[in-house]
C-alpha cells in the first residue's frame, strides 16, 4: 500500500479542481431557459395580471393572494 502525505493529497486535489470541465457531456443538452412568468389565474375570467407569486392554488397577484399568506405581504402596522 502506497502512503501519500497530506500535502501531496492537497496538491493533487487542487490540480484536479483547477482543470476545466469538459465542453459537453454526451447525451446532455446544455440549455438554460428562464421559465416564462404565468399570469394570475384567479377569477372567471382569469385576472391575468403580472407579476405573480407561485402558490399551491396556482400563480396569484398581490390582490388575489390566498388569505392565509396575506399578513406576510401586507405592510406592518405601527405600534399604538
Amino acid at each position: 500500500m502506497r502512503i501519500i502525505s497530506a500535502a501531496a493529497r492537497l496538491d493533487r486535489a487542487r490540480r484536479h479542481l483547477d482543470t476545466p470541465p469538459p465542453a459537453a457531456l454526451p447525451g446532455q443538452l446544455a440549455v438554460e431557459v428562464e421559465p416564462s412568468p404565468r399570469p394570475c389565474e384567479d377569477g372567471n375570467p382569469a385576472c391575468g395580471s403580472l407579476p405573480t407569486r407561485p402558490y399551491p392554488c396556482g400563480p396569484r397577484c398581490d390582490t388575489h393572494q390566498p388569505s392565509i399568506t396575506r399578513p406576510f405581504h401586507q405592510p406592518r402596522r405601527s405600534a399604538p
